[in-house]
């Protein structure tokens, strides 16, 4: 006999995460590293799935989703691209927070969103490659 299940972390997480972003910025949402980026971008990346509480009709759990945007700034690291980074890194902060709890059409795809960390990194292949990588947990109830 087959299961019924619900792919929680892509259709309730990863896709929400998706939505939020490209409604908020004109910047392309990868989730392939290889992909072609353009000067600057968003890369999706799964990172956790933790339980938090069995409960007697499912469970709580907690999912880490690494954000990451990176600009290529052509091989220069001013002033300027470092400011483009941290900008964009705080919009996407507030956006995370404004959105830390996430609803479509009445039903919850996550809640208590919280950013645990933020990385700022210079490529070490690419010098004149510039990201911020955003650690986002979010939880949700899954009923079984």
């Amino acid at each position: 006999m087959a299961i019924t299940y619900e792919n929680v972390i892509y259709d309730r997480v990863i896709d929400s995460l998706q939505t939020i972003l490209a409604d908020e910025f004109s910047i392309p949402v990868l989730f392939d590293d290889t992909a072609e980026r353009g000067n600057q971008s968003f890369l999706i990346t799964p990172a956790g799935d933790d339980l938090e509480e069995p409960v007697v009709t499912g469970q709580v759990r907690n999912y880490t989703v690494s954000i990451n945007y990176e600009l290529l700034s052509a091989g220069n690291y001013t002033k300027n691209s470092v400011k483009q980074v941290t900008e964009i890194t705080e919009r996407l902060k507030r956006l995370l927070y404004n959105n830390r709890t996430y609803s479509v059409s009445g039903t919850n795809r996550f809640y208590n969103g919280s950013v645990n960390t933020i990385a700022y990194e210079r490529d070490e292949d690419d010098p004149g490659i510039i990201r911020s990588i955003t650690s986002l947990t979010v939880t949700t109830m899954e009923l079984i």
